[in-house]
């Protein structure tokens, strides 16, 4: 079952589903162009059911308006000829203007395309029948979001958001794995890990469109620019692991480094955990704790003259790292304050795991 509910497997069914269920209906309603309603069936589905139920609305909407423009057009313009072209260009130009200033009826061009050039001898029959397949391909995948393995907006995003930080926490662990160490690993698939888990958050985010999910929306962008700025913070420690600590201090502060790099790897899988769970994010002692002890070495380096006997890179290299610890206690606290408030304001916890 947990197979079937991943992304693909459950568009799939759900696409699918819709499909059949649109061409039984045109069939049994005898519609003459069930293809019109199989097309609008098939591209209507979206990650959730309010991504799909808006994809939806505005497909019925665009198709109304790309109908009634044709219509205009040709009785105002007549077909044949030079009119034909003339209907052509008003139609198209007008319904892309419509779609410039509005993205989401822009499937109106469809309809206003195929009346103006192809008209049928009972023009206003024709287009209404277009609509109505059209009206049906778009409930039947609707229905199809809500009944069929669905999937909220803001629960989606909130689980890509987990993803990304649990990638963050890998991020961290690996390039304190390259400081303290001669590993040449190539941490870019960890970055596209994160990049492409964010880019989903944001798509599911924006999807959370219906006024009772409002508040999440809200919380939801603040969250996952909190997830972005942490992954800022971890760029720098990606390039401040380009060559290993110098060795005297790099024994001095394995011990410290790799405890305070597990415990936020620890502390952002169960932060991201608690959020899909609906639980209180855990609390963040000890993460802090670890953190500040790395920065207290290197002022205690400092004070030893260390720094100063080092080469001028290898110096920045050190101090850099203490910067990027106190960066990411920062992060961490903003985003234990919005996951906070993300929980006080769920109308519907979900059961862990779901």
């Amino acid at each position: 079952m947990g197979l079937i509910r991943g992304d693909p497997a459950r568009l799939a069914v759900q696409t699918v589903l819709a499909v059949l269920v649109t061409y039984a209906a045109a069939l049994w309603l005898h519609l003459p162009e069930p293809s019109w309603a199989v097309f609008s069936a098939l591209f209507v589905i979206q990650g959730s059911i309010g991504g799909t139920l808006t994809a939806a609305m505005d497909r019925v909407q665009g198709a109304v308006l790309g109908a009634l423009l044709a219509l205009l057009c040709v009785s105002v313009i007549g077909t044949g000829a030079w009119r034909t072209i003339l209907s052509l260009v008003a139609g198209v130009g007008i319904m892309s203007l419509i779609a410039g200033v509005r993205p989401q009826l822009n499937y109106g061009l469809v309809p206003v395309a195929v009346l103006t050039v192809a008209p049928g001898t009972e023009l206003v029959e024709d287009g209404l029948l277009k609509i109505a397949a059209i009206g049906l391909g778009a409930s039947a995948g609707a229905l199809a979001s809500v009944l069929v393995l669905p999937r909220q907006a803001h629960r989606a995003a909130e689980q890509h958001l987990v993803q990304a930080l649990a990638g963050c926490g890998a991020l961290l662990s690996a390039c304190m794995d390259k400081l303290l160490s001669q590993d040449e690993r190539d941490l870019h698939p960890l970055h596209a890990r994160i990049a492409r888990e964010l880019a989903l958050a944001g798509s599911m985010s924006r999807q959370t469109r219906l006024r009772r999910k409002q508040e999440q929306y809200v919380l939801l962008s603040s969250l996952l620019n909190q997830v972005e700025r942490l992954w800022y913070t971890l760029a720098m420690a990606d390039r401040l692991s380009a060559r290993p600590l110098p060795d005297a201090v790099r024994e001095a502060m394995a011990a410290p480094v790799r405890q305070a790099a597990g415990e936020a790897e620890r502390f952002l899988y169960e932060a991201g955990q608690a959020l899909t769970c609906g639980k209180p994010p855990p609390a963040a002692s000890r993460f802090d704790a670890l953190a500040q002890e790395v920065g207290r070495l290197v002022e205690r380096l400092r004070a030893e003259g260390q720094l100063s006997q080092a080469k001028r890179e290898e110096a920045e290299q050190i101090l850099g790292l203490s910067l990027a610890w106190q960066q990411l206690s920062r992060n961490v606290e903003d985003l234990l304050a919005l996951a906070s408030a993300d929980q006080a304001a769920g109308a519907e916890i979900p059961a862990c795991g779901r």
